[in-house]
């Protein structure tokens, strides 16, 4: 996760240069946004393992009074073409009539931007009629090897208001045509597509970009959003038609503005996360790396990525069958087998008495019709607050709650999958700081942040016939190390005595 010091990451794009990573970024001051927020230049900042990144001085300031780019400097793209790197921007002016300039750049730090700016703007097709508010931003150049010019795409609005993705060719970068709406959104419960982002892979091409409901500003309540999702769509032609596969939405409600750059033949995926703070987003920091894995059906999954520089540090496994300082609460949990089985009438629980913060914990569930089982972080052994993250058979749900001692849980995220009964299934909470990326079967379900509580245990819920194996509990180690944690016991003297011993 990555934000410079007081202030927050948002639309982003990240450009390849030797051995290096150039991030260019929105930024802004955290947690100004319900009071308003100011974005007049681009952050930078530079990595070798697309995880640790090393700010740089900022870029592109906004452009004078008067100018079409004068409040706000925004989402850049960039391509590199025989050592000149063009930067396409978004810029607007006293009335948010957004545009798409460029800048051009030898070193990446120095910057000139083109003296006929912008290059590209929306078409007739457009709300350009309305005079204020013209939607116009978030370009994405594409080279179109097969067709001998380059694509730009980027978020716009039709004169009827529906949302949509407008495309731009050129053959030299600079002099663009436009060639209207590549796709129209029909469902009017979304009024934005952005960030779009398009990945050519064997012959099919795959456009994502953020699908957004609800207010077109920074600074509300996440209930305020019915849509914030990232979302993809696949065609046999860089121009369309567009279809939606069947797991069109990949990511729902927490994250937005996707950049799927390939480096040296991966192909990743880097996100926007919200941040919430007494209800309203106020903040937002970009996401550590993720793969994208190309399935035989043509539609793509979101995996784990860790760099090779980063190293798992063991907490618990469950090989050894050794469960010493777990407490159990309902159910008689007995490990026999290689698994630990449970067969609960009502909600049952073992934790481990280990006490840290960051933590992934994983496990293998085998769950009988109609049975639940969850993973648990940052939870008291006695009090049985936390997080869960729980897979439900019956309902056909993978969710996160918080649980409140006393009170029902409350709902966090949920998502349907499909979980079959009598099979195996692996389920993984990936846990720092206050953000959560919750998977099933190796593919990411939910991202989320929440920041409630800070610390605790991890352990197991149950109910219903259900039978963990391979249970792993460990915390990454980057190259420069980490403080000690995961070294002390939470021993409640009302379960252990005043001894520490149960």
């Amino acid at each position: 996760m990555y934000h410079h010091p007081g202030e927050y990451v948002t639309d982003f794009c990240i450009i390849q240069r030797g051995a290096e990573y150039h991030l260019f970024h929105i930024r802004g001051e955290r947690w100004t946004w319900p009071v308003g927020y100011r974005e007049l230049d681009l952050g930078h900042a530079v990595s070798t393992d697309l995880r640790v990144w090393e700010p740089r001085e900022p870029v592109l300031p906004a452009g004078p009074a008067g100018a079409w780019d004068e409040c706000g400097n925004w989402a850049p793209d960039m391509i590199e073409v025989d050592g000149v790197y063009y930067c396409y921007y978004t810029g607007s002016d006293v009335k948010n009539n957004q545009a798409i300039g460029l800048a051009t750049s030898t070193d990446l730090y120095h910057w000139e931007k083109h003296p006929h700016n912008p290059v590209v703007e929306p078409g007739p097709w457009s709300d350009r009629h309305v005079g204020r508010d013209v939607a116009g931003r978030d370009a994405m150049v594409f080279v179109d090897a097969v067709h001998a010019r380059y694509l730009l795409y980027y978020t716009a609005t039709m004169a009827d208001g529906r949302a949509c993705i407008g495309l731009s060719e050129s053959t030299d970068l600079i002099d663009w045509r436009d060639l209207g709406p590549t796709y129209i959104e029909e469902d009017r419960r979304y009024n934005r597509l952005e960030s779009a982002y398009l990945v050519q892979h064997d012959a099919r091409y795959y456009l994502f970009y953020s699908a957004k409901g609800g207010p077109k500003s920074k600074g509300f309540a996440p209930t305020d959003f019915p849509h914030f999702d990232i979302v993809y769509l696949v065609s046999d032609a860089p121009t369309g038609p567009w279809q939606k596969p069947p797991n069109h939405e990949l990511l729902t409600e927490w994250t937005c503005a996707s950049e799927h750059p390939t480096f040296d033949g991966v192909t990743y995926m880097l996100y926007i996360v919200q941040e919430e703070i007494e209800g309203l987003w106020g903040a937002s920091v970009l996401s550590d790396p993720k793969r994208l894995a190309w399935q035989a059906d043509g539609t793509v999954q979101v995996h784990e990525h860790v760099p090779d520089n980063v190293q798992p540090e063991v907490i618990f496994q469950s090989g050894d069958s050794d469960f010493t300082g777990w407490v159990a609460h309902g159910g008689n949990w007995q490990w026999h087998d290689g698994a630990l089985d449970i067969d609960a009438d009502g909600p049952a629980f073992y934790l481990n008495t280990l006490w840290g913060v960051d933590v992934c914990w994983q496990a293998e569930l085998h769950l009988a019709n109609d049975a639940a089982a969850s993973l648990l972080v940052r939870a008291n052994p006695s009090a049985m607050a936390g997080y869960r993250i729980g897979l439900d058979q019956a309902r056909g749900v993978i969710g996160l709650y918080q649980m409140i001692p006393g009170q029902d849980e409350r709902v966090l995220q949920e998502r349907p999958v499909e979980i079959c009964s009598g099979e195996w299934h692996t389920i993984k909470a990936v846990v720092q700081g206050a953000f959560f990326d919750i998977y099933l079967d190796d593919v990411l379900q939910i991202v989320r942040h929440h920041r409630v509580y800070a610390d605790g245990c991890f352990g197991l819920h149950a109910q219903g016939h259900v039978q963990f194996r391979n249970l792993r509990a460990y915390r990454q180690i980057g190259p420069a190390g980490a403080a000690a944690d995961w070294q002390r016991r939470c021993l409640p003297r009302h379960l252990y005595g005043k001894s520490g011993n149960k």
